[in-house]
This record gives structure tokens, sequence and C-alpha cells, in this order.
């Protein structure tokens, strides 16, 4: 496989996102690498992955995947990029996707009884991509891509199964498409974000990813698992950078 282009932040700002998202999201990384309260002895992300193969997928408004690997994968056209961490790099992506557009059809009261009644053993057969509107940049590359969520069917609880299912297929492919790439193959998984306590999706998950799928506990109370893990990141890397750097 031939070099990649390494990437910057500016070569994978999603067409498809509103301008003020995109300088909102430029706003609050900055806001992370300025701020880093988090002891300087503890450099692991909330998620405590630490071998390569591990991964975490926040489940948050969109679908953001980052797998440890030995060899750093970089691919501007997916929107792929890889972080240094240490020994290894994080490599990973982030999809349009995500528990954005479940709020979209369901509170979160539906939400909660609804999972509990779904039988994650089995497929549905709905062919699901959830998208909550045009465009996708991660694992497609493609701003014009509509949301797929037709045949519609009558029960709600059917419906919510072929969602969490469709988001869980675009999770397995994404981190296919990382090892396609060259990333270390992936063999464990640690959820964050909102969705980590929807146990029926977490079982989804593990079906659609055949590894070990687990939920990320905040270590300090009144953090959240994905800031806490940021602002962790982001003082590693104040150490390795002191001074700073636009490259």
């Amino acid at each position: 496989m031939g070099q990649r282009s390494r990437c910057r932040f500016s070569d994978i700002t999603n067409p498809a996102y509103p301008l003020q998202v995109q300088k909102a999201g430029e706003k609050w990384a900055a806001a992370a690498v300025s701020q880093p309260t988090i002891p300087k002895s503890d450099r692991l992300p909330a998620t405590r992955v630490s071998q390569p193969g591990e991964a975490v997928t926040s489940l948050g408004t969109s679908l953001v995947l980052k797998l440890l690997s030995t060899t750093r994968v970089d691919a501007c056209e997916y929107g792929i990029y890889s972080h240094w961490f240490g020994r290894y790099w994080l490599a990973g992506g982030a999809s349009n996707a995500g528990g954005g557009v479940l709020r979209q059809y369901f509170s979160d009261d539906e939400l909660l009884v609804l999972s509990a009644g779904i039988d994650t053993a089995r497929a549905s057969g709905l062919d699901y991509y959830p998208l909550p509107s045009k465009g996708e940049r991660f694992p497609i590359n493609d701003p014009e891509m509509l949301p797929r969520l037709e045949p519609r069917p009558p029960n709600r609880g059917e419906f919510l199964r072929g969602l969490l299912e469709g988001l869980a297929n675009i999770e397995a492919r994404g981190y296919r498409l990382l090892m396609e790439l060259g990333a270390t193959p992936l063999t464990a998984v640690a959820s964050a974000g909102g969705g980590a306590r929807n146990d029926a999706w977490t079982r989804i998950r593990a079906r659609h990813l055949q590894v070990p799928v687990t939920r990320v506990l905040a270590t300090h109370a009144g953090e959240q698992e994905a800031c806490y893990g940021a602002a962790r990141l982001a003082c590693f890397g104040t150490e390795l950078f002191p001074g700073g750097s636009d490259d």
C-alpha cells in the first residue's frame, strides 16, 4: 500500500456539517489542550485502553472510534487520522451516525423501556444506515449520502432494534476499515458516552464486532468519561510537546 498523506484537523472537517458546528469543535479541542487538569502520572485515557488491538467507541451524538495500533493509519479520504500515544498510535474516525438519530424518534423513557424488550440474540432483518441527516464521513465518505431507514416496522421496539443494529454495523465497518488500512487487529472495545449505558445496544454491538465489549466507568465522581479521557490525552500531549506546534 502506498504512502498516504498525513491529515490535519482542517482536512477532515465534514462538508455536510454546518460551519458553526465545525468551529465549535475546534474551540472545544483547543480548550481541552489548554486545560490539562489530570495528574501527570496518570497517562492513559479514562478507558484504560493500553494494549494494541484495544479500542474505545464513544457513543454520543455521533460514533467516534479509536483503535490503539502499533501502526500509524492516516486516510484523509475517509476522515481517518492517528494521534501519537506513547509507543503506539490511536487511529480512528467519526461517523455522523450515532445516538443523535435515536433522539429524533424516541424519548429517554421510550429508549429505556423499549430497549429492555429487545431480543438481541437474533437479527431484525432490517438494513438501516441511520444518519441524522444527509452526509456521511466515516466509514463511508459521501456528503450526499441519505439516511436509509426503510422499511419502517409498525412495532416501535422493532424499529429501535433496527436502528441499534444499523449503528452497530457502522461501528463494525469502521473498525474493519481501520484494520484494512493497516491498524492492529481489534481485540476488545471499551464503550464511553451516554449510549454505553444501553445494555441492549452493548449486546448487539458485541454480536457485530465479535470481540468483548465493556462499559467505561468514570474514575472520579462528577467527571464524564469522554471529557476525562480527552483531558488526560491533552495532558500527555503537552508533556511531549511543551512548546506546541501547528503541524
